[in-house]
């Protein structure tokens, strides 16, 4: 049975960004795609989704590797340039229907907001409009921290900069990566079906469908 949840139990909640706050997911999936399809490599939609979350130079050098391949850093830079570059192309920001409803409403009932992604600080303020981004009290980008998720280093530096410790806090994360690291730093986690089924999802706390039914569980009396 999931645990019965209350936003006012808690004083911080945690939210991933690609797939949790933007919708974005499906444009990251096309990029990689196509970057691997030039370097004649096959990797599936759930392979990328399933490592949401983690660095871009990482997820590239463990595809690689996985392939028996291996690159020079300056070409493995300009490779995750032209990721980036076709992902802008691709799609203008956009965030989930309700994202600035939910986060305005925690915002309102005095919680403290974090926003963990392993996307750069400027992929966020890309991506995510001024009036929602400035909802959050602190921002925790992938170049940030030295290890990305599923290492708990983002999250760890997330409840350091909001000054509350684990127990004070909710984790809202959409893939496994992010769901591992948010657990391994001892953080109950959320996980929202937005792009992967909850299959994939199992190691969350709670599994919900998208952020209204985040919102009806949290505020429910």
């Amino acid at each position: 049975m999931a645990p019965i949840l209350r936003l006012e139990d808690y004083k911080a909640v945690l939210f991933d960004m690609d797939g949790v706050i933007t919708d974005s997911m499906p444009y990251h999936v096309e990029a990689w795609t196509r970057l691997f399809a030039e370097l004649a490599l096959s990797v599936t939609r759930e392979e990328i989704l399933k490592r949401e979350g983690e660095k871009g130079d990482v997820t590239l050098r463990t595809v690689l590797a996985q392939h028996g391949r291996s690159l020079p850093e300056e070409d493995l830079i300009a490779l995750l340039k032209r990721k980036e570059e076709g992902f802008r192309a691709l799609v203008s920001p956009r965030v989930f229907e309700g994202a600035q409803e939910c986060v305005q409403e925690f915002y309102s009932r005095g919680k403290k907001l974090a926003l963990v992604t392993g996307a750069s600080g400027e992929a966020a303020r890309v991506n995510i409009p001024p009036s929602l981004l400035s909802l959050f009290h602190v921002i925790v980008s992938g170049d940030l921290v030295e290890r990305g998720k599923p290492d708990p280093e983002p999250y760890h530096l997330a409840l350091q900069r909001l000054s509350v410790s684990a127990h004070e806090a909710l984790v809202i994360e959409n893939a496994p990566y992010g769901i591992r690291s948010a657990k391994d730093a001892g953080i109950l986690c959320i996980a929202l079906t937005t792009s992967l089924p909850a299959v994939f999802l199992q190691d969350a706390d709670i599994i919900l469908k998208d952020l209204k039914e985040l919102r009806e569980v949290l505020l429910a009396r």
